[in-house]
């Protein structure tokens, strides 16, 4: 099978090209650190949303999300490399809607259908160029 993505960037180009139209339904655009950045590259100059950095680690006991303050009735997007299982992409969007959150979108490369299943009952919408029907890991989708 040929691998979806160049690299990020290409994955960046791929979510503009199938999903610009929804970014005018957007009042900010989050993007997870550090896997989006060079996702969140071919944004930056493409789009005017106001974009906010998330900044995630992992711990011991899992995935460790900062909370976002000033999120109250906007529609967020949250640019993200891809969904593997889920976890850290549920954490974010129950994060924004505990602060308030009109509307979250995720918008990522790559998303397994078993996985958006349960994402939906965090985000209003979840838009991925390419939703394999199992799960394997990020690296799997790209070149580089």
């Amino acid at each position: 099978m040929a691998l979806e993505f160049v690299d990020r960037a290409d994955a960046g180009r791929q979510i503009l090209e199938k999903f610009r139209h929804k970014l005018s339904e957007l009042d900010l655009l989050v993007v997870v650190l550090p896997a989006a950045q060079e996702i969140a590259f071919a944004f930056a100059s493409e789009v005017t949303l106001p974009m906010r950095d998330l900044v995630i680690a992992r711990d011991l006991t899992g995935v460790v999300i900062p909370r976002l303050d000033n999120v109250t009735g906007l529609r967020v997007g949250v640019i993200d490399d891809g969904v593997e299982t889920g976890t850290t992409a549920m954490a974010i969007g129950a994060m924004l809607k505990a602060g308030g959150a009109d509307k979250a979108t995720l918008l990522v490369p790559i998303c397994p259908q078993p996985v958006t299943v349960l994402l939906v009952r965090v985000y209003d919408e979840v838009c991925a160029v390419e939703q394999p029907l199992v799960p394997h890991a990020l690296s799997w989708h790209y070149e580089k």
